[in-house]
């Protein structure tokens, strides 16, 4: 498996350390990474973006050279941490639990060697269509064309499967970056566009200021059908004023959270190091992407899987209680 797309553009910063820098690192912390790899999304995803930050505090805050790869998102991530490819990757909760148990695109092949570390941001399932096709409800999908971003992506691996649950069938489903979609929406190739992603989705915000749209919510009784089915999903609520066509009310949606990995055999203190100076370090990610923001300790709660101990040991120093289900793989 090749480790990166080709068409990859390498975020580095400060691949040139100082040479008294690299002999302190080499000399007292010998099992640390001299070079961090972190994968990260498709160009101009949140993920991507978000990578950024954590490579910037990697640099600026413990003195390691990090570099953000385009990546094809969390299930190229999943895949390249567990091969140790990739030292650090975003992935979301719903391709990393398909990852562990060895369902959906994993096709029977459990990748069980990586870990949770901290949380990134809560994601938003949001689907628009122009108002003038007619489409209003997840119910007028069928016999449509509809974009559900990159392959490999969340979005990707799972509105289809959503779709599936209320036995709603598309002419079509195309894969692209959020961005393409959006203008093939524009030009009439494509009837609606539906990603996951944080809120407020740029897209949404700026076909807003050219086209009438319509902005498709789910119903309490169509989420619990699926959150039945994918207990790493959950009810959320995009509030109203995010958008411009909700103006004067909320829109009920799904949730899921995403999460920062890396591989079980990392070193302890080194992992330990990378969350603390994540969460010291606040103002270095949010001035890189918002959605930071939701990336507090409080939030690990939310992982579907077990954490790496080096991030067990930062947790329990804060004297946080955490759930069996994400001790159990130590």
């Amino acid at each position: 498996m090749k480790a990166f797309f080709k068409t990859g553009i390498f975020f580095v910063l400060a691949m040139v350390l100082s040479v008294h820098g690299v002999q302190a690192q080499s000399k007292d912390r010998k099992d640390w990474p001299r070079i961090v790899t972190i994968g990260g999304a498709p160009i101009g995803g949140t993920g991507y973006v978000y990578a950024g930050g954590v490579a910037k505090v990697l640099h600026e805050k413990m003195g390691i050279a990090a570099s953000v790869e385009a990546t094809g998102g969390p299930v190229h991530n999943t895949q390249l941490v567990n091969g140790k490819e990739a030292t650090l990757g975003g992935v979301s909760a719903p391709a990393v639990y398909d990852g562990w148990h060895g369902l959906g695109w994993a096709k029977g092949k459990k990748h069980q060697d990586i870990r949770i570390i901290f949380p990134m941001f809560n994601t938003y399932f949001q689907i628009y269509a122009l108002k003038k096709s007619g489409i209003k409800t997840v119910r007028d999908l069928a016999g449509k064309s509809l974009g559900v971003g990159p392959v490999g992506g969340t979005s990707a691996m799972l509105w289809p499967r959503i779709l599936e649950i209320f036995e709603i069938k598309p002419a079509r489903m195309v894969n692209a970056s959020s961005s393409d979609l959006n203008s093939q929406l524009k030009d009439g190739l494509l009837d609606a566009n539906a990603q996951s992603v944080g809120l407020p989705w740029a897209i949404i915000s700026e076909i807003e200021t050219t086209h009438e749209i319509n902005i498709l919510g789910l119903s309490k009784i169509e989420m619990a059908r699926v959150t039945e089915k994918f207990p790493f999903l959950s009810p959320g609520t995009v509030s109203k004023g995010t958008y411009k066509i909700n103006k004067d009310m909320d829109i009920e949606t799904l949730t899921f959270w995403s999460f920062f990995i890396t591989h079980k055999d990392l070193p302890e203190d080194f992992i330990y190091e990378v969350v603390k100076k994540v969460y010291e370090n606040p103002e270095i990610m949010i001035s890189t992407h918002k959605s930071a923001r939701e990336s507090r300790p409080e939030n690990i709660i939310y992982s579907p899987l077990p954490l790496h101990p080096g991030a067990v040991k930062y947790y329990k120093e804060k004297g946080m209680a955490l759930p069996e289900k994400l001790l159990s793989a130590q």
